[in-house]
């Protein structure tokens, strides 16, 4: 081989290996399937922090409406019932500087799975302070053989003092 070809076969072999890098990096992952390495429980937690991360600190609700069902319901710390439709639209109404999520139970039976936690947040909505811990509960399931979003709830933790009156001194 002469040296014109050696360096055409070197070039060849480095633009071949740089467009095989770049395709893995900009290739998109499926946000339906767990990676290799996951069960399906950290698969749904990873899935649901980072949701919850670009919906609550960046207001983008493309991934969240991604996996929400069209029938998706929330229930909110105030009793309310929010539709997948006004739960999207009203996104500009957080101003959270932070959150952080801890997952505490896992529960599975065949096409559905449950997440309880907490949700530490510090910032407002619609100029309300919420700085303090939210309980929450998200229901995912299979369907169509993706895991997708059904319902969810959010509850700020509060001591049972805030809510009912204190206990009655025995007589």
């Amino acid at each position: 081989m002469n040296s014109t070809t050696i360096r055409i076969l070197f070039l060849t072999l480095a633009v071949i290996s740089f467009s095989t890098a770049r395709a893995q990096d900009t290739a998109s992952i499926d946000p339906y399937t767990p990676a290799l390495e996951e069960n399906l429980e950290e698969y749904l937690v990873r899935l649901y922090t980072e949701l919850m991360e670009e919906y609550i600190l960046h207001h983008n609700t493309e991934p969240y409406a991604e996996v929400m069902l069209d029938d998706y319901l929330l229930v909110v710390e105030i009793g309310l019932i929010e539709n997948r439709e006004h739960l999207l639209s009203t996104v500009g109404n957080l101003d959270i500087q932070s959150v952080k999520l801890n997952n505490e139970e896992f529960l599975y039976y065949g096409n559905t799975a449950v997440l309880v936690g907490t949700m530490e947040l510090e910032g407002s909505i619609l100029g309300y302070t919420i700085d303090g811990m939210v309980r929450y509960m998200s229901v995912f399931v299979q369907h169509e053989g993706q895991w997708r979003m059904m319902s969810g709830s959010f509850s700020p933790m509060v001591h049972p003092s805030v809510l009912y009156s204190e206990p009655e001194e025995p007589q």
